[in-house]
């Protein structure tokens, strides 16, 4: 994903002052790092607390060596960091030495969601044809294609014209083209076919970009609340 870096300011972490939901590549000595949800928080100026979920506790095959890199959200910015491992107070209670810090702007285009919207697509004929009613589908959608499950069978290269409904407080339509990228295997739920957006006015790419910002976030807050029910039960 394309990144814009920003100026680092005197307070750079203000965000894990308290318990903050991270993203966490843990190194491991099997050379592929194990990616995992956890809670941090500023010890010092540089240093980080950071607690696990029980179940991932504990991590087969951990170097204690490596670096670890830790990414969080903060508004429309997120943040990354490379740590090392200092100390272990408990198995699932860990201290990190921050090694780097740096703050991103979330790159609206490239922001990827998985979640669900209300669906139709077809292909265009001449005549009359009837259209299909939009279905409530999961998708994989960002501004430049959505995936999902499908039971046709189109070659890739075809050409198709969708209508979206994304849900939220107010129900967004819109229409575009898209082209077939990919069909996968055939399973048990369909095939995933991914498209790619070819034709869209800049008003409705505006509709996908907003209603993609506001799953990220929504799924965000979900995961901290569950993470806070997590930590305070342990």
């Amino acid at each position: 994903m394309e990144v814009n870096a920003m100026t680092l300011t005197d307070e750079p972490l203000n965000v894990l002052h308290d318990w903050h939901l991270v993203e966490i590549l843990v190194p491991t000595t099997q050379g592929e790092p194990l990616q995992l949800d956890g809670m941090a928080r500023l010890h010092g100026t540089n240093q980080l607390d950071l607690q696990l979920f029980p179940s991932d506790w504990p991590v087969s095959g951990l170097d204690p060596h490596a670096g670890w890199h830790l990414q969080c959200d903060q508004g429309m910015h997120f943040h990354t960091i490379r740590a090392s491992l200092e100390k272990q107070d408990h198995p699932r209670r860990i201290r990190l030495r921050i090694e780097q810090h740096e703050v991103h702007d979330h790159q609206r285009r490239n922001l990827r969601v998985e979640t669900a919207i209300y669906l139709a697509f077809w292909k265009d004929q001449p005549g009359e044809m009837a259209r299909p009613q939009p279905a409530r589908t999961q998708v994989s959608l960002s501004q430049q294609g959505l995936s999902f499950l499908t039971e046709d069978t189109l070659r890739t290269g075809t050409l198709l014209s969708l209508q979206m409904i994304l849900p939220g407080t107010t129900l967004e339509s819109l229409h575009c083209e898209a082209q077939v990228l990919s069909l996968g295997n055939a399973t048990r739920k369909g095939r995933k076919m991914a498209l790619k957006i070819v034709r869209i006015t800049s008003e409705d790419r505006e509709k996908i970009a907003m209603f993609c910002l506001a799953e990220h976030f929504r799924g965000m807050q979900a995961k901290t609340r569950l993470m806070a029910l997590m930590m305070g039960s342990r």
